[in-house]
Order: C-alpha cells, then structure tokens, then sequence
C-alpha cells in the first residue's frame, strides 16, 4: 500500500466513511426537539453526527425505530450501515422533568384554601395517574390558574400551568372532586384474635368524610388496649363491632361464681361457656347443680351475679360470714 493510500483510509476511518465504521447504538436520549444522526449511530464524522433527521418526541415520551427505517436514514445520509437482520432497533427517549400527580393536587388543595374552601378540603383528579413532563432542565413546579369552585356539588376544574414561574411551556385543564377528608386510625400489621393493640400497632388513612360508614373508629382511643375479635385487613378501617376490652375469663375455663349483697356473700364453682372481657355479660355453667346462669366478668376467673332486687358492688376478693354454694 503507498503512502497516499494509507492516509486516506486512516482518514475514512476517523470520518466514518469507511466500511462498517458506523455502529448502531443501544438506545438515546435527546434533551431538545430534534433526533441528530448522531443520537442513532457511532462512527460518524463530526459534521454527520450533528446533522438533524426527526423530530423528537414529546418530553417523557419515546420513539423506536426498526431495522427498515434505520436502513432508509442510514442510505439517505450517506451512513455506511447495513442492518444485520430484522431485529435491529433503536428507542429514543425525551429527556423530561415529571411533574406528578400529587404536585398537581397540592397545588389544586392550596388554591381551594387560598379560595376560602377551609384547611380540610382536599382534592380528587377525575384523572388520578395524571402526570405532567416537562422538557429537561426546568422547574417541575406548576401554578393554578381559571379555578371554578362548586362548593355545593363539590366539583372543581381549573388550568394547570407549568412551571410556575418563567416561560409557560405547558397548559393542562384539570377537573375533579374537592371533599373533606377525616383521618381514621387503623391497623399496621395484621393481629391475631385476641391480640393486644399497642401503640405501636397504628397507622392513620385519609378518607373523604362522606365514605367512612357507620361504626368505622375514629378515635385511636377506641383501640389502644383492646383486642381484635377478628383477623382485620392492614390499612382498612376498623369497625366498633371488630375490637373488645381483652378478654380475662375465656370460653371452658374455671371460674368463681360470687354472689354478694348486704347480709351474705355465697361462691360457687362453674365453667364459662363463653368468653368475656371485663364488665361483660357471660354465660356460666355451675358445676355442681349444672345450672346456666348469667353473670358478669368482675375479674380474671371471677364473676358476680346479683341477686333479685339488689345491686352488687364491684369485688376484689371474697369476703363475708356466709359461703354456701349459689344455686
């Protein structure tokens, strides 16, 4: 090979001019308008690679392109590139700042208070994905503009403007729900029945006022220190009727059967035949005249019935003159 040869492949293959110089690249991202030559393939000479051929998606959006478009831009420019087969592909992503969904209602929920609608209010898209991209390199901050406020029906639209400040380069109208929103302390992990709930035990949800249904707790003090009477899913309102006091004398377990009023006290043995927290009304078996009696939970193995007619104060411990068996 002379000499004059030998610069001028050297120079091809600086340019990408020579053949098989030009490779296809795994995949591109653009920041503008424009896909260049150069965001498809590698190889190519300075003046090739800057020169533009599509115009770019949308920010936060794609573009693939098969091996029979690839060919047609290769041989249209000049690009010596020859696809391998048909499964040569090249996706082209915008490059994008998203603005999300929850910026857009925080944005929304201000403005109804800024409106007058109250600090409780807060917002449902009638589209809830909706996301918004802008092109990189800006602010992914949005204002509210045009707000129509229907307080009585709960309906609300306005335009949604991005960035906040600056250029407008994006315009959305938006509608939805403004609804008041109550807090409800629910269950962080799944317990088991008759499982203690400790502090530790709650996490809070929000949820519009008018769809908690009747019985749903609202107050974390009905929970703290009582137990579950069923499994109850995490993270879902919990019911009155789902939680009692814990349970201190159990369904089959041997208790004390105390009757006592002013002139005598009387005990007896019996099995419960349910169970009962403190203060509850359970059903007891005596075991000696196999009589089902009610009675209420005073205590761990220890129930009290009252006599016909008189009230029973509360007990700690048995007392009195007079032990015969309750019959």
């Amino acid at each position: 090979m002379t000499r004059f040869a030998a610069l001028m492949l050297a120079a091809a293959l600086l340019t990408g001019t020579a053949a098989g110089a030009a490779t296809l690249k795994s995949g591109a991202s653009v920041m503008d308008g424009q896909i260049l030559l150069g965001d498809l393939f590698d190889g190519l000479s300075p003046e090739q690679a800057v020169h533009p051929i599509l115009t770019a998606p949308e920010p936060g959006r794609r573009v693939s392109l098969d091996a029979p478009a690839l060919q047609r831009i290769a041989s249209t420019n000049g690009v010596d590139w020859r696809a391998a087969g048909g499964a040569d592909r090249i996706t082209i992503e915008r490059a994008s700042v998203q603005v999300t969904s929850d910026a857009i209602v925080a944005s929304l929920r201000q403005a109804l208070r800024e409106a007058g609608a109250g600090d409780g209010v807060d917002v449902l898209l009638d589209n809830r994905t909706l996301s918004l991209f802008l092109p990189a390199g800006n602010d992914a901050s949005v204002r509210v503009e045009n707000l129509a406020y229907d307080a009585q029906r709960g309906r609300l639209s306005a335009e949604i403007v991005a960035p906040a400040t600056g250029q407008e380069l994006l315009r959305q109208p938006v509608g939805g729900r403004a609804v008041h929103m109550v807090e409800l302390p629910v269950l962080a992990r799944r317990l088991n029945t008759g499982e203690v709930i400790a502090d530790a035990d709650i996490t809070y949800i929000r949820q519009p006022r008018d769809r908690v249904q009747a019985g749903a707790v609202t107050d974390v003090s009905e929970m703290i220190g009582k137990t579950v009477r069923r499994a109850v899913a995490p993270n879902q309102a919990v019911y009155v009727r789902d939680v009692r006091e814990p349970v201190v004398v159990a369904k089959g377990q041997a208790v004390t059967i105390l009757l006592q009023s002013k002139a005598m006290t009387l005990t007896a043995s019996g099995k419960a035949l349910s169970d009962g927290a403190q203060g509850e009304l359970v059903r007891i078996v005596n075991t000696s005249s196999s009589r089902v009696i009610e009675a209420v939970v005073a205590g761990p193995n220890l129930v009290t019935v009252n006599p016909a007619g008189q009230g029973i104060a509360p007990v700690s411990h048995v007392s009195g003159t007079s032990k015969k068996a309750a019959r």
